[in-house]
């Protein structure tokens, strides 16, 4: 299995709000399905 990406920030302070990202790959769900119209 694919490692997971993660996104910190580069700095942050205490009582900060941060954003963290991340992105995990899964062997039975691409994210591409089509639709019955082709999308």
């Amino acid at each position: 299995m694919i490692k997971p990406r993660v996104r910190l920030p580069s700095t942050a302070s205490k009582g900060e709000v941060i954003e963290i990202k991340t992105l995990i790959s899964h062997p039975m769900e691409t994210g591409y399905r089509r639709d019955a119209q082709g999308h």
